[in-house]
């Protein structure tokens, strides 16, 4: 097998873990067990930032793929996927950005003599970690199409 599509098939099988766990951590925080959100975020931010590792690593031992043979459908594919993977990683920073206004509050505490969080800290964290995690899933999807694309290329 081809050590580029090796990788990205390892990539996609990353990117539904991280998008399983960002669904997990909302469902989690929905239910106001935060402790098991943050978890859950937490591993599925170490999880983006190993492949931001492995992205490194892989294209100075591997190159970048040939995308001479792509067709303008595969490449707009690509494109709207790694739109959606940047959005997932900025809305997923801002998150954290508010993430430690958040720490010492009641709502994480579980402290009724700790502050209330602030509504704007609250609202930012929640609107971004929606928009986070939409773009972790809709990237998924995505990358399903684009690597089928690539196998697709490979095999004929």
């Amino acid at each position: 097998m081809n050590p580029n599509l090796l990788f990205w098939t390892a990539a996609l099988a990353n990117l539904l873990l991280i998008s399983g766990l960002a669904l997990f951590g909302l469902r989690y925080a929905r239910r106001g067990e935060i402790a098991r959100h943050r978890r859950a975020m937490k591993l599925a931010s170490l999880l983006v930032g190993t492949f931001v590792v492995a992205y490194v690593l892989k294209l100075a031992l591997l190159g970048r793929e040939d995308r001479s043979e792509w067709t303008l459908f595969d490449l707009w594919m690509l494109r709207i996927h790694e739109l959606f993977v940047a959005q997932m990683m900025l809305a997923g920073a801002v998150a954290w950005s508010r993430v430690r206004r958040l720490q010492a509050t009641r709502l994480v505490t579980r402290d009724a003599a700790d502050p209330a969080p602030e509504p704007r800290d609250l609202r930012i964290h929640r609107i971004a970690g929606r928009l986070a995690v939409a773009g972790a899933v809709l990237s998924a999807v995505l990358a399903v199409g684009v690597l089928a694309g690539m196998y697709v290329r490979a095999l004929g």
